[in-house]
């Protein structure tokens, strides 16, 4: 779906106009802010729904270099604290013409940006999304590499492509020109991730009746566009994997992880976060993460750890592969369920072990499968031909109708097909 095209305008956004665009209401968790001048490290922690917020904004006015998040946290800029993705960015140096970026785009059909943000010396391009969770993050991750890959001949940083990224905020000076950091809308489309993602890595093959068996039906779906995963691709697998691992430490929280099981929980954290997070920031995270959950190894031996690791990711951002059982395959570590859980279930305690969802035994596994299929094929129609688990959607989407809204504008809010609105708002099934 291609936003709507408006004239672009000159917005001299202040600190409280950029930061509510990128940071609108609901908040789910705190912005960081960075002052680069500042001999103390000038880093401040704000729930983005503060009221002191708007404030703290005020006095930024005017000021030299001075930087936000544009994802919220838990506590701290972290991949493993994220708390909600709210926008796809592209930082792009040396250039503001902002017609060869959409030139690029155009070209690679891919969508426009919702606003760009001239920086003093470059741009910083923002698709603005709806707040997502954390899980999303290997999606959000495909469509930031597609992006810059695409902008990659105007001088996009391939660098900055991580979640954690702090961007110049609008209303602030550029010390090294003196220039205002100032913003165009372009489109000023807000997306939701699964439009985002559809529109930058291809459209997800729609569903259709088929006789064929389950196994040859999930079988076809590797026919979509080149670029798009879907979810249960290797990239959501490792994100479990992470979360599993993370559970692990929490459980352990007052004295880090049991001392012979550091360095291989350390090592799967590493692999983990190579499938899902850009390879230059993996060594930041993953030395963060020891100094809280391994407090036995030193960063020397942290940086030991990781350092295959840490080249297999690059030889994977790289395009090259690797030879396994006679084909080619991504050169990054891969490990089976069975594998994982051989090797961390001495530090999983029984209590937790439900909580899990990528490092169980077999059985569990079976049990876990058991249960969705239930869930799955047992949801039944109503007389009015919807599904049971459906009914709140669609008693919001009649209530949304009766407010005015549109089929179109009501499926794009609940990010549904707008044959199914159609079809639920009819005043025949009412």
């Amino acid at each position: 779906m291609q936003p709507q095209q408006q004239p672009f305008t000159l917005q001299h956004l202040n600190t409280q106009g950029h930061f509510d665009q990128v940071h609108p209401r609901p908040a789910h968790g705190v912005v960081v802010f960075w002052e680069k001048r500042k001999p103390s490290g000038g880093w401040q922690v704000h729930r983005a729904d503060s009221p002191l917020i708007s404030q703290f904004l005020a006095a930024q006015q005017g000021q030299e270099d001075r930087y936000f998040t544009v994802n919220q946290f838990h506590h701290w800029r972290r991949v493993s604290l994220l708390s909600s993705l709210r926008t796809c960015y592209v930082d792009i140096d040396g250039c503001v013409d902002i017609d060869k970026a959409l030139q690029l785009l155009i070209a690679a059909r891919l969508p426009a940006p919702s606003q760009v943000v001239y920086s003093g010396r470059g741009m910083h391009l923002y698709w603005l999304i709806k707040p997502v969770p954390a899980k999303a993050l290997p999606v959000w991750q495909l469509v930031q590499n597609k992006l810059i890959a695409t902008l990659a001949p105007i001088g996009a940083d391939p660098v900055a492509r991580d979640c954690t990224r702090v961007l110049r905020l609008c209303g602030t000076i550029n010390s090294k020109n003196g220039a205002e950091v100032t913003a165009k809308v372009l489109t000023g489309k807000r997306w939701t991730l699964h439009q985002l993602s559809d529109a930058v890595l291809g459209e997800r093959p729609e569903w259709k009746p088929s006789n064929k068996p389950r196994s040859a039906r999930m079988r076809s779906l590797g026919a979509a566009r080149e670029g798009r995963k879907y979810k249960g691709s290797i990239y959501h697998r490792w994100y479990l994997v992470y979360q599993d691992l993370m559970k692990i430490a929490d459980w352990y929280f007052l004295g880090g992880i049991p001392e012979g099981h550091r360095d291989t929980w350390l090592f799967l954290a590493s692999v983990s976060l190579s499938w899902f997070v850009p390879y230059d920031r993996i060594e930041e995270e993953i030395i963060k993460t020891a100094q809280m959950w391994t407090p036995g190894l030193t960063v020397k031996e942290a940086r030991r750890t990781m350092r295959p690791i840490i080249r297999r990711a690059q030889a994977a951002m790289r395009g090259e592969k690797v030879v396994w059982n006679g084909i080619e395959v991504d050169p990054r570590y891969r490990f089976r369920r069975s594998t994982l859980y051989n090797w961390m279930q001495a530090i999983i305690p029984a209590e937790l072990l439900p909580q899990l969802r990528a490092i169980i035994p077999d059985e569990l596994r079976a049990q876990h499968k058991k249960e969705a299929d239930a869930g799955r094929w047992d949801d039944h129609y109503t007389k009015t031909g919807v599904r049971v688990s459906n009914e709140d959607k669609r008693t919001t989407a009649r209530q949304m109708r009766a407010k005015g809204m549109t089929y179109q504008e009501i499926a794009t809010e609940m990010d549904m097909p707008l044959s199914t609105i159609a079809r639920w708002c009819n005043k025949m099934l009412i």
